[in-house]
C-alpha cells in the first residue's frame, strides 16, 4: 500500500469510526437547531483548516520536530483522542444536563476530516509533506 493511500485509509477509519460511536446524533440531525449546525460547521472547518495547515508546514519547525521525535504517533493519537474523550464524558457525568455540544463538535470534527482528505486525497494529491510524516 502506497504511502498516500495508507494516509487516506487511516484518516477516513477515524472520520467513519468516530461516526459510528456518535450514530444516534448523527441520524437526529435532520432536527437538529441552527445553533448545532453551527457547531459542527465550525469543528469541521477547524479540523480541515488544521490538516491543511500541518499538511503545507505553516506551524513552527519545533512543532514537526517533536512530532518526528515520538515513536508510535499513531499510539500516541489514540492515547491523547481518549484522553479527550475520558475528560469529555467525566465532564458530562458531573453535570447532569450533560455537554450538549460534545456530540456536535465529534460530528462535526468527522465529517471535516473526511472532507479534507477527500479533496485532498482523492480529488487532488496528498500533498508531499503530509507523506513524509506516515
Amino acid at each position: 500500500m502506497t504511502p498516500a493511500r495508507r494516509l487516506i485509509a487511516f484518516h477516513f477509519a477515524i472520520g467513519f469510526g468516530n461516526l459510528l460511536l456518535v450514530h444516534d446524533t448523527a441520524v437526529t440531525l435532520v432536527t437538529a437547531s441552527p445553533l448545532d449546525w453551527t457547531v459542527i460547521a465550525v469543528a469541521g472547518l477547524a479540523i480541515a483548516g488544521f490538516g491543511y495547515l500541518s499538511e503545507r508546514q505553516r506551524f513552527p519547525e519545533s512543532a514537526y520536530s517533536a512530532w518526528n521525535a515520538l515513536p508510535q504517533k499513531e499510539l500516541t493519537l489514540l492515547v491523547l483522542l481518549c484522553i479527550v474523550l475520558l475528560g469529555a464524558g467525566g465532564l458530562s457525568l458531573l453535570y447532569d444536563s450533560g455537554i450538549w455540544w460534545l456530540d456536535d463538535v465529534v460530528v462535526g470534527a468527522c465529517v471535516g476530516l473526511i472532507g479534507y482528505r477527500i479533496v485532498y486525497g482523492l480529488v487532488f494529491p496528498v500533498p508531499e509533506a503530509a507523506l513524509g510524516r506516515i
